[in-house]
């Protein structure tokens, strides 16, 4: 019972959602933005970063909404993380997206299709990104399907990614080191499990057991981050506001994945700016 056609000219709507492969998304959203329609563009925004800073141009133009669907800026774990550790203690901060090869992609590798994810938390959660030294390869076809990124944040801090298409067991964890405590958070699950050496004992009691560390382990409310993406998405148009996610976030995101790709071919560390 959904409406459909073959153009867009012969649907009345206000807003759509661009869910297409990576090498599609450019053209189609600039025909819908050129039409006048909010778009909400899956992640990554474009494939090319000069094509992702023209649609954020058109959108501004046409005053019209622009949001990418990096859709891990929703999970319940990431707003738990922003809110409560103190990242001026930050040491380093790790993700760890690996599964089995997903059919649906084709026209990207593990760079672009997984590690966006994880660049776009580390600058949401840490700043801004200054390098990026990348090693990878492919085993199983034509672009990369496991790679390991070492980034450099304009704070000092590093951040690690390792992604890949070969594990056969879908993981999804970020891992923070700060001065005193560690922690680790599961995105599938919507847990934060914190790791800490201080405890409050009695040392003067001869009787107590020594206490290596304490792990103090949150269940978040289980939310679907989907749900919240498309909430926002809609109450920014609605409320004519800047949506979580912006073009350029999404144009951020592309632009360091980029440099991970050409560092992992050249075999140099490259600046992202």
């Amino acid at each position: 019972g959904v409406p459909y056609a073959s153009k867009f000219s012969q649907l009345d709507f206000d807003a759509a959602i661009v869910s297409t492969p990576t090498t599609t998304h450019y053209d189609i959203a600039k025909e819908l933005i050129t039409e006048g329609k909010h778009v909400l563009i899956e992640k990554p925004i474009t494939y090319k970063v000069e094509q992702a800073q023209e649609l954020i141009d058109l959108a501004k133009e046409m005053d019209l909404v622009l949001e990418v669907g990096h859709i891990e800026r929703f999970n319940p774990i990431v707003d738990f993380m922003k809110e409560n550790l103190e990242f001026d203690k930050l040491i380093t901060i790790e993700a760890k997206r690996v599964s089995r090869y997903p059919a649906r992609i084709k026209d990207v590798g593990v760079i672009m299709d997984l590690a966006v994810h994880d660049i776009d938390i580390f600058r949401a959660l840490n700043g801004d990104i200054v390098s990026v030294y990348a090693v990878g390869e492919s085993v199983n076809g034509k672009f990369e399907d496991y790679a390991s990124m070492l980034l450099n944040f304009k704070n000092g801090k590093i951040g690690y990614i390792d992604v890949n298409w070969l594990t056969p067991k879908k993981i999804r964890k970020l891992c923070l080191t700060f001065t005193d405590y560690y922690v680790e958070g599961d995105y599938i699950e919507q847990w934060v499990e914190i790791s800490s050496a201080k405890l409050k004992m009695d040392e003067y009691n001869a009787f107590s057991i020594g206490v290596d560390h304490h792990i103090r382990r949150i269940n978040l409310k289980r939310e679907e981050p989907l749900k919240r993406e498309l909430k926002d998405f809609i109450e920014a148009i609605e409320k004519n506001r800047k949506p979580k996610v912006t073009g350029e976030d999404g144009l951020m995101a592309i632009k360091i994945a980029q440099a991970a790709l050409q560092s992992m071919k050249e075999k140099r560390p490259v600046e992202t700016d």
